[in-house]
């Protein structure tokens, strides 16, 4: 994750102001933040509406809080990825671990690997909407959300290639960092419309979805390795027009 200079005001709203009254408020902000960016994206949200989600009635909570939304987005992205890296942090360790013993195979990186996520998304109303909200961010036009997105993902998903890198060296570091980088977005918008499955009957996947979500979780890590696992296909160059 890159770090904001001490001028930037997303920096500065990092760091709470006041006693515990001020934290809880602005904790309740970047909650009700949370919530409102991943039903409703970014532009789709007014600082009025968080403030009122928030149980706020100074309008100027934002301000004095964050700045600006620039660093209320800062904050929201923050408070995610307080919650996400524990998880990715024992998730490379156990990698770490399966690979001094030897016995790591593609798969076994594939699962624990997304495993974060789907930790983070099972865990409360609130990992949903985390979930939903960095799904939002991979698609919506916001330069700060999508920087600050991706430079966190880079790092968790650079390491885990490394990982898949000694297990597929025939495969080069850059091309399986692009396939890392699709696996990531295809997880997000898959867990953030987790809810499709619920309501699709004519595949019984609506009973699969409540009875066994470990089987679905077993059939996306057959599909992700699959990917993963594919042949890279050739570049052909038309000489003709090349010359």
């Amino acid at each position: 994750m890159t770090t904001a200079s001490p001028s930037n005001p997303a920096s500065r709203a990092r760091h709470p102001r006041g006693g515990a009254g001020e934290r809880a408020t602005r904790d309740n902000i970047i909650r009700a933040a949370l919530t409102l960016f991943a039903k409703h994206g970014i532009d789709g949200v007014s600082l009025r509406q968080i403030v009122a989600a928030a149980g706020q009635s100074n309008p100027s909570a934002v301000h004095y809080h964050f700045q600006s939304k620039e660093g209320l987005l800062s904050a929201v992205i923050d408070h995610v990825n307080e919650q996400l890296q524990p998880l990715q942090q024992l998730a490379m360790e156990t990698l770490f671990e399966a690979q001094k013993r030897g016995n790591l195979t593609v798969r076994e990186v594939v699962s624990t690997a997304i495993m974060p996520f789907v930790t983070l998304y099972a865990s409360s109303y609130e990992g949903r909407m985390a979930i939903r909200f960095l799904s939002r961010l991979t698609w919506q036009r916001d330069a700060v959300g999508q920087s600050r997105l991706f430079d966190q993902a880079w790092n968790y998903w650079r390491d885990v290639v490394v990982v898949l890198h000694a297990l597929m060296p025939e495969h080069s570091i850059d091309g399986l960092l692009h396939r890392g980088v699709m696996i990531g977005c295809t997880l997000l918008h898959g867990l953030a419309d987790m809810s499709i499955l619920s309501r699709q009957t004519s595949f019984g996947l609506d009973k699969l979805f409540r009875e066994q979500p470990l089987q679905l979780f077993e059939q996306y890590c057959d599909f992700i390795t699959g990917g993963l696992t594919a042949p890279t296909t050739p570049t052909h160059v038309d000489t003709a027009h090349a010359a």
